[in-house]
């Protein structure tokens, strides 16, 4: 009981007190003697309790007994209520804390060296209705898989991309090679020109 008192509520007390002086200006306070010779006792006070507590830290850590400055002044130790009992300590959680951390370790190193457009291209045809024909497959942006807003072609293949997917990629990758059929994108055509646009390799 007298530990809570002292714990929580001397913290309380102490930390009100700090707010009501520093509310008041005590410290800058010329006017007022008693409330300046208040705030540098308040300071002088503060100093000595944190050099006690580290003071009690070395002991403590030299003699393993009480950790604090409260726990000296009571004389207040943790004690076991029942040292001879047998402890059961499972470590299965620990365990499957350690497996998932390992394993998003393992996710974060190799999702960086996966080419996202290949496993798509890959999976995508798994995913796709085995009755759907090959115009509706071209109808798309083989890289972001949407409706193509502004449609380019990927020459030689003449297969349909968003602007913005093909140069982006052709810009990343010098030898980008078409994602559905895996030719080599030489240059690129807008969709009803017959000018033609060179990419980066070239």
């Amino acid at each position: 009981m007298w530990y809570c008192v002292a714990a929580v509520g001397g913290q309380y007390i102490w930390a009100r007190l700090q707010s009501f002086s520093a509310f008041r200006r005590w410290g800058d306070s010329e006017q007022r003697p008693l409330a300046r010779r208040a705030w540098v006792l308040m300071q002088r006070i503060e100093g000595l309790f944190k050099a006690a507590s580290f003071g009690n830290l070395l002991i403590f850590l030299y003699t393993g007994r009480y950790r604090n400055l409260i726990e000296r002044s009571l004389q207040a130790r943790l004690v076991y209520e029942s040292p001879n009992m047998n402890r059961a300590v499972s470590f299965e959680y620990m365990n499957r804390q350690l497996v998932w951390n390992e394993f998003s370790e393992v996710l974060l190193l190799l999702l960086p060296l996966l080419n996202s457009s290949t496993v798509k291209s890959f999976l995508h045809p798994f995913s796709k209705d085995k009755s759907s024909s090959s115009k509706e497959d071209d109808s798309i942006c083989p890289i972001c898989w949407a409706s193509p807003t502004l449609v380019y072609l990927a020459l030689p293949c003449r297969h349909r991309y968003c602007y913005y997917c093909l140069r982006t990629r052709c810009a990343a990758v010098p030898s980008f090679q078409c994602s559905r059929c895996s030719k080599p994108v030489v240059a690129m055509q807008r969709h009803g020109s017959d000018v033609e646009h060179k990419t980066q390799s070239q």
